[in-house]
């Protein structure tokens, strides 16, 4: 089922949060039918990092990381269990959006986001074209440089929202205490530390917990590097 059609025609996902050892594992969940259930399974690693699923064998993993107090680098890891990622086209894909050698947007903010009037009303919602790296870098960027949070109105879709900055407040609290906080690794720790996983598919409604866990270990194990490491 294409991504736009399921976006479309089950826009109310359930949301679920979890914690775990690396920080939180996210589920949105769309009841298709009686019988099936998409199933997302996206997950934060504490404090700025996230793995989310492109397709059935590819992931990324996107790294945020602070430049100062108004600015991040954002760092893109793509995982394929299939076929090798074409390092090329990967490539090409980004210098279309970036100018080196610095990595600055082509389309930001001095330009609108390439807002055209004209394509929202006759072929985009957004009218700002189809790459979705756009889309999320006006939504991020238009909140301003550093956000007034006391002006939020939170709703129930963002309990992971609410999860992280709760993980995020605890984890200062330790490091102004001396305490170690989540996800600070010595060398041996990291050097174990396996996924997360990341899933996109349609399962039964009534046993997605197991369907999701099959999927990545079906996936693992067909797959010719990541069957030779230890399941996470």
């Amino acid at each position: 089922m294409p991504m736009t059609r399921l976006l479309r025609e089950f826009e109310r996902p359930r949301i679920d949060v979890e914690r775990t050892e690396f920080g939180l594992r996210i589920f949105a969940l769309r009841e298709l039918n009686e019988g099936s259930t998409h199933i997302r399974v996206t997950n934060l690693l504490f404090p700025q990092a996230f793995t989310i699923p492109l397709s059935s064998e590819m992931t990324i993993t996107q790294w945020h990381v602070p430049v100062d107090d108004e600015s991040c680098y954002w760092y893109a890891i793509f995982t394929s269990f299939g076929q090798p990622v074409n390092k090329t086209e990967m490539r090409n894909q980004r210098l279309a959006l970036y100018e080196l050698p610095d990595y600055v947007p082509r389309i930001n903010r001095s330009n609108g986001y390439g807002f055209n009037p004209a394509e929202q009303q006759s072929r985009t919602y957004s009218g700002m074209g189809c790459d979705i790296n756009v889309h999320d870098q006006w939504a991020v960027e238009s909140q301003g440089r550093i956000h007034d949070r006391t002006r939020e109105y939170l709703a129930s879709t963002d309990k992971a929202i609410v999860a992280y900055r709760r993980l995020l407040l605890r984890a200062i609290e330790q490091a102004g205490r001396g305490e170690r906080p989540l996800m600070v690794l010595d060398e041996a720790e990291a050097q174990q530390m396996r996924g997360p996983v990341a899933v996109d598919g349609i399962g039964p409604s009534d046993a997605w917990r197991d369907y999701w866990r099959e999927n990545d270990r079906r996936r693992r194990h067909g797959s010719p590097w990541a069957a030779r490491l230890p399941a996470p």
